[in-house]
């Protein structure tokens, strides 16, 4: 089954020619948001997605955003590169998640709450990579579309969808997603990143995003922020009370501000 994950990951499409520019700019060290401005106007629906995040409750700024300017500046390069693959990959091809038991709308709502967690708590404990962090906090699931396509395409739909509804952790999720197809979702998207040839310390977080106290030390506070934000928003039941607990006492644990990620988590979830 792995070797057949690999397959399907090798075959995806390239990314396009407008999310490669973006990239371009954001990993740059002397690129600028003045420079990745103009990129993301070239598309209005992509500048509209953009604003219509800004002003979502969820990241709370202080004021209406009218501008894409005021936009991009407030979010950062990180997450406008991680809305920008996003979006290309939606229009790219077909999305369907029905193995898990969710829609495509399911996904963007817990990706959001991951990069609005990250963007909040995480993103300032960290005075390296910020940017690839806040990037893969919107990609943290992109594994699983690759996953639902090889579940369908060997007809383990039906029974994938039963051993979910069992399911209530990230690390349940992991569990059945390695019984099913002898990789996690994470691992997956390690590979998509690869493909598309991210940046090595984004291929790392993601592969250690589950397991950060085997990460390199370079990246090892930024596995234990994204681990912490997808225990406490995994995928099919974001923001549980157990996932919830879990996540602060392991905030505890990393020796990360677990204060503050109680007022962001309790803030987001209104």
């Amino acid at each position: 089954m792995v070797e057949k994950i690999i397959k399907k990951v090798k075959s995806l499409p390239p990314l396009p020619e407008s999310v490669n520019s973006v990239r371009q700019i954001c990993n740059n060290p002397e690129g600028t948001i003045k420079e990745l401005v103009p990129i993301v106007k070239q598309d209005p629906m992509f500048t509209a997605d953009i604003l219509k995040a800004a002003n979502s409750p969820l990241y709370g700024f202080s004021r209406q955003i009218t501008s894409i300017d005021q936009a991009v500046a407030l979010f950062g390069m990180g997450t406008i590169q991680g809305f920008a693959i996003s979006y290309a990959i939606r229009n790219s091809f077909p999305i369907d998640l029905s193995p898990y038991g969710v829609t495509h709308s399911h996904l963007l709502e817990v990706s959001s709450l991951q990069n609005a967690l990250t963007l909040q708590w995480g993103k300032d404990q960290v005075a390296t990579h910020q940017a690839e962090m806040m990037t893969l906090s919107l990609l943290m699931e992109l594994g699983k579309v690759v996953a639902s396509i090889v579940l369908d395409e060997e007809n383990k739909t039906q029974s994938f969808q039963r051993a979910m509804k069992e399911t209530e952790t990230a690390e349940d999720v992991d569990e059945i997603e390695k019984r099913f197809l002898g990789i996690t979702s994470e691992w997956i998207a390690a590979l998509m990143f690869k493909h598309w040839q991210f940046s090595d310390k984004m291929i790392e977080m993601m592969r250690y995003m589950m397991t950060p106290e085997e990460a390199p030390d370079g990246i090892r506070k930024h596995t234990e922020i994204l681990h912490i934000v997808k225990e406490a928003i995994p995928f099919i039941h974001p923001l549980c009370e157990p996932c919830v607990q879990s996540a602060y006492e392991k905030a505890d644990r990393f020796g990360l501000d677990a204060e503050t990620l109680h007022a962001t988590i309790e803030k987001i979830a209104k």
